[in-house]
C-alpha cells in the first residue's frame, strides 16, 4: 500500500497471529500505523506476521484477560479480530464451549472497547474502533449455534456502543465477513462437495481473501469514514443478497 492513512497512529488489532487479524495488522503498518498484535497463539505465528513488515509489534495474551488492552498502551484504533468457531449440532453442544466462544467473540471486544472508550474520553481524544462480525451477524448456519448469537449479539454491541461513543468523537462499526480463505473454515474448503455448496450461495462465485476484508476494516478505521458510526458493512460476495 502507498497510502498513509494511519501515519502517527497507533492500532491493536487482536487475533493477529492468523488469518483476517493478520492482514489486517499488516495492512495497517503498511498504511503508516504502528501496529499492536494480540493473540494467544505464541510468538511464532505473531512473528510470522509482524516479520515482513516494520512498524508492527507483538504481545502475547490472552483477549479474556484484564492485562490485554494494559500491554498494548494507548491506541487510536481497535479491531476486534479475534474470534472462535466451535461446531455442535445443538443437541451435543458442550456448555463450556458455548461459554468459551461468548468469551472471545463477544465478552472480549466489550471488555476492550470500554477500556479503549474510558481512555480516549479522560484524554478528550477521538478514535475508532471496528469489530469483526460475520454474515451469522444477520443470519444462521447449521452447528454454529453459539457462534450465530455471539455474531448477531456483536452486531447489537457495535451499535450500542456508538450510540453511547458518538458523543465523545469515537466511532464504533463492524464488518460481516462472508466465507473468507482463512484456518478457521480450510477443513471445511478441503471438501469438493461443501465448497461447490458454498459457492453456490455466492453470487459472485468464489470466497474472499483476508485481504479483501482488510480493506474494508481498515476504510472503516480510517479519515475517509469519518461520518460513519453504528454501521455494519458486509464483505460477502453478495451472500446476504439471497
Amino acid at each position: 500500500m502507498s497510502l498513509e492513512r494511519f501515519s502517527g497512529q497507533r492500532a491493536l488489532v487482536t487475533g493477529a497471529a492468523s488469518g483476517i487479524g493478520r492482514a489486517v495488522a499488516r495492512r495497517l503498518a503498511a498504511e503508516g500505523a504502528t501496529v499492536i498484535g494480540l493473540d494467544t497463539r505464541g510468538e511464532d505465528p505473531l512473528e510470522e506476521t509482524f516479520d515482513p513488515v516494520p512498524g508492527l509489534h507483538h504481545v502475547v495474551a490472552d483477549v479474556r484477560s484484564e492485562e490485554a488492552l494494559a500491554r498494548a498502551g494507548a491506541v487510536d484504533v481497535l479491531v476486534n479480530a479475534a474470534g472462535v468457531l466451535l461446531r455442535h449440532d445443538l443437541a451435543e453442544h458442550p456448555l463450556e464451549e458455548w461459554q468459551q466462544t461468548l468469551d472471545v467473540n463477544l465478552r472480549a471486544p466489550l471488555r476492550l472497547a470500554r477500556e479503549f472508550a474510558r481512555a480516549h474520553i479522560e484524554a478528550g481524544i477521538p478514535g475508532a474502533i471496528v469489530n469483526v462480525g460475520s454474515i451469522e451477524s444477520f443470519t444462521a448456519l447449521g452447528g454454529h449455534v453459539a457462534y450465530t448469537a455471539s455474531k448477531s449479539a456483536l452486531l447489537m454491541l457495535t451499535r450500542a456502543l456508538a450510540l453511547e461513543l458518538a458523543p465523545h468523537g469515537i466511532r464504533v462499526n463492524c464488518v460481516a465477513p462472508g466465507v473468507t480463505e482463512t484456518g478457521m473454515n480450510a477443513a471445511l474448503r478441503a471438501d469438493p462437495a461443501r465448497t461447490a455448496a458454498l459457492l453456490a450461495a455466492i453470487p459472485l462465485g468464489r470466497f474472499a481473501t483476508a485481504e479483501e476484508q482488510a480493506a474494508g476494516i481498515c476504510f472503516l478505521a480510517c479519515a475517509d469514514a469519518a461520518y460513519i458510526t453504528g454501521a455494519t458493512l458486509p464483505i460477502d460476495g453478495g451472500w446476504l443478497t439471497r
